[in-house]
């Protein structure tokens, strides 16, 4: 079943087997094809060799999301909401600022152990400091926070008794937030909302700091650069919405197509010009971070449903609103779409969108089919990895593994009877028929999705800067070298023969290994 689903991939997309064409490679499970010669171990001498990089400053995070280059044809894709601010009379009190202001959502904490945290915090003894305030905030954690909310929250309730008296009480983010999609007309008239809500003096002075004399405007762009030096061969752009960083699709490209999800349109171009064959309003969520998938004719995305559309006009041709979210990508297993939703992995019928059926599983990975196994990383406690045997009935669990992390952000990779998920602060390998570990490391690997070639597995470290190499197929953890890239960390690399191409935080750049 496997090579059936490689052959209906590649029959679509019609490019070289050595192409990464979409979001996780041409076979949209993290594996490159092709011949690919990596070395057997990494060192200085060795070290990939910058070919190139932009030197036009391309933005990510919140101003330019965390999609993935996808290369096709010569050719390397990137599409992004570009944002920038510009001069305003007007003023809001968005996320942003909020953000500014250390603001983070305690509806995971009870609501004593919140009350205990700020009355504990208004108390503290004015000669508690440095270390010994430091020590006293993680017993503090230690004492009240359970192990799983102390992953998302401990380091923000500790930042936050080091304030002391300085720390914006709760209340306070509470009121902004009541005025959070309101515009002001002008900074009087922000600043005599604000003075009217009594605020203590110095909680009224970092509000105000907080608030920037800017909005955030944003296009749809769509780049397409030269494979071998990193010129920019076109450009498309059309007027878009500010989404954030959220937005995160890595386009995919597919009979001479490029697809790409923006923040308010999915947009079908030309690959060769960069002109538009058509577009379609998006209905669910702005700026999604799914990634379009392209097979027989139709185009599959999530964005709160799961959507279809026809590749061939951009008409929609279903939706199933069964499938909730925007950050997960569809798979393909025979006439089935599948995609993590929220709490659930969903099977959807590929030609009338009708729900098959429904397993746990859930988050923002994308789900690994490997034959008839669907291999998905998932945020259900207890069951963060799990192994489902396909059939045309339904899917039945056969293993699943737990562990606590703060993110279950990253892909897994199924390859010669193991489960690799290089994601979560560690590096575990699975026996794919039993879920038996292998081998698990404590790693600074985090949200971004590793890949296989040549029987290595390649994977980001200490947030982007580094690549690491580690042997794949081993009953043993073997590091075989890293070398320093800097890339993007919360991007995913593409391989196409011995070029590593990625994102950094300001550009692409293209990596030759030795």
């Amino acid at each position: 079943m496997k090579s059936r689903i490689c052959l209906l991939l590649l029959a679509t997309v019609s490019l070289s087997a050595d192409d990464w064409p979409q979001w996780r490679g041409p076979d949209r499970n993290g594996i490159a094809t092709g011949k690919i010669d990596l070395p057997e171990t990494l060192t200085e001498e060795n070290a990939p060799a910058k070919l190139w990089e932009t030197s036009e400053e391309i933005p990510s995070d919140h101003y330019g999301g965390h999609g993935s280059v996808a290369v096709a044809g010569g050719k390397v894709y990137l599409s992004l909401v570009w944002h920038r601010d510009e001069p305003t009379e007007t003023r809001r009190i968005d996320g942003d600022v909020l953000s500014k202001l250390d603001y983070r959502g305690t509806g995971s904490l009870p609501p004593e152990t919140v009350a205990k945290m700020e009355t504990d915090r208004e108390n503290l003894s004015r000669r508690l400091r440095g270390e010994a305030l430091d020590q006293w905030a993680k017993d503090w954690v230690d004492a009240n926070i359970d192990e799983k909310t102390k992953l998302s929250l401990g380091s923000w309730i500790i930042g936050r008794f080091k304030k002391g008296p300085t720390a914006i009480p709760l209340p306070v983010y509470e009121t902004l937030r009541t005025v959070s999609n309101r515009v002001f007309a002008s900074q009087a008239e922000v600043e005599t909302w604000v003075n009217e809500q009594n605020f203590e003096p110095a909680i009224r002075d970092q509000i105000i700091a907080a608030i920037p004399n800017t909005m955030k405007v944003a296009d749809d762009v769509v780049m397409c650069l030269d494979a071998a030096t990193g010129a920019e061969l076109w450009r498309f752009k059309a007027p878009g919405y500010p989404s954030g960083r959220a937005s995160s699709s890595t386009p995919s490209v597919a009979d001479g197509k490029v697809y790409a999800a923006l923040s308010e349109k999915i947009y079908c171009l030309d690959a060769e010009k960069g002109s538009v064959v058509w577009e379609s309003p998006l209905s669910g969520k702005k700026g999604p971070a799914s990634s379009p998938l392209v097979l027989e004719g139709k185009v599959y995305l999530l964005q709160n449903a799961l959507t279809a559309w026809n590749a061939a006009d951009g008409k929609e041709l279903w939706k199933n609103a069964e499938v909730k979210g925007s950050n997960s990508s569809p798979v393909a297993w025979k006439h089935l779409i599948i995609a993590n939703s929220q709490g659930s992995v969903v099977a959807t019928d590929s030609g009338t969108g009708t729900t098959v059926w429904s397993v746990p599983g859930g988050g923002d990975p994308t789900p690994t089919v490997s034959g008839d196994t669907l291999v998905v990383t998932s945020t259900v406690d207890g069951k963060n990895i799990i192994a489902y045997d396909l059939s045309d009935t339904g899917a039945k669990e056969r293993w699943s593994h737990g562990f606590l992390a703060h993110r279950y952000s990253a892909s897994p990779i199924v390859h010669e009877g193991r489960v690799y998920h290089l994601c979560s602060d560690r590096h575990l390998c699975l026996d794919l028929e039993t879920g038996e570990v292998k081998w698990e490391r404590q790693a600074q690997s985090s949200i971004s999705s590793p890949l296989l070639a040549d029987g290595k597995l390649l994977v980001y470290e200490n947030r982007g800067g580094f690549v690491s190499l580690l042997r794949a197929g081993s009953d043993e953890y073997e590091v075989i070298g890293k070398a320093k890239v800097g890339a993007l960390y919360c991007a995913s690399p593409a391989l196409v023969g011995k070029t590593l191409y990625l994102r950094t935080a300001k550009s692409v750049a293209a990596y030759q290994f030795q």
